[in-house]
């Protein structure tokens, strides 16, 4: 008879909690604890997921570590997964972060970094998550586990400017400008929040107002587009770029 092959993973140190809760699944799924220099949770060779309960989330979007950690484990992993635990009404209403900033974060990590998100309410279910994916992964594809190293071959100002091309009409030169002028991703999202359309006495927009004003390249159409994919900003119609091109 066949033994059953039971999927074995690796978590971050630092990850207590999730162990204590690992640790009671020991009929079908086993752990080691490493300190990881990338994710939280490493799958196989080609997975691992990022854990974020939902104030960090909110923390780690305001202070930058969000994008440079996601861009991290999008470099060494195939497969790449954010599991969003507990973003629920109390994260909305206490961290005073826009409702819009935070799912058009989300947005942006989904489709245009391409990475899996997977919501959950808390960490039991982030652990019926975990387990069902190594499942799949090394029990039913077969894969094998390996943590990686962080690469070495992107500096910090690259990996800015990297995350940065993911927006709208944003190519390697714009966004290597944009990380010299305003230094962080985090502090673009916010020029580009702060800088308003200026528009003629008939209603028609003409220019921009705020951090963008005085960088060539940066017009009032690209101001509105980033606006409505950050933050679902409807307060400059999309219309007037469709009349306009």
């Amino acid at each position: 008879m066949n033994e059953r092959k039971i999927p074995h993973i690796i978590i971050d140190s630092r990850e207590r909690k999730l162990m204590e809760i690992m640790s009671k699944k020991k009929e079908t799924i086993s752990f080691e604890s490493q300190q990881l220099d990338i994710a939280d949770i490493v799958i196989s060779k080609d997975v691992a997921c990022e854990r974020k309960e939902g104030f960090d989330y909110v923390t780690s979007l305001m202070d930058n570590r969000l994008f440079e950690q996601l861009l991290r484990l999008k470099e060494t992993y195939p497969t790449q997964i954010l599991i969003l635990e507990g973003l629920n009404d109390e994260v909305f209403e206490t961290t005073g972060m826009n409702i819009s900033s935070i799912y058009g974060s989300l947005a942006f990590i989904s489709y245009k970094l391409g990475i899996c998100i997977i919501p959950t309410r808390n960490m039991e279910d982030t652990a019926i998550v975990i387990e069902r994916i190594a499942y799949r992964e090394q029990v039913k594809d077969g894969v094998p586990i390996l943590s990686r190293k962080a690469p070495k071959g992107m500096n910090d100002e690259e990996r800015r400017a990297f995350i940065l091309e993911g927006l709208i009409d944003t190519g390697p030169s714009k966004a290597k400008s944009l990380i010299e002028i305003f230094k962080t991703p985090y502090n673009v999202i916010k020029a580009i929040k702060n800088t308003n359309i200026v528009y003629t006495k008939t209603g028609k927009p003409k220019g921009i107002n705020g951090p963008l004003e005085k960088i060539a390249g940066f017009g009032w159409k690209y101001v509105v587009k980033n606006k409505k994919i950050l933050f679902g900003d409807s307060s400059d119609p999309q219309k007037k770029i469709d009349d306009m091109e």
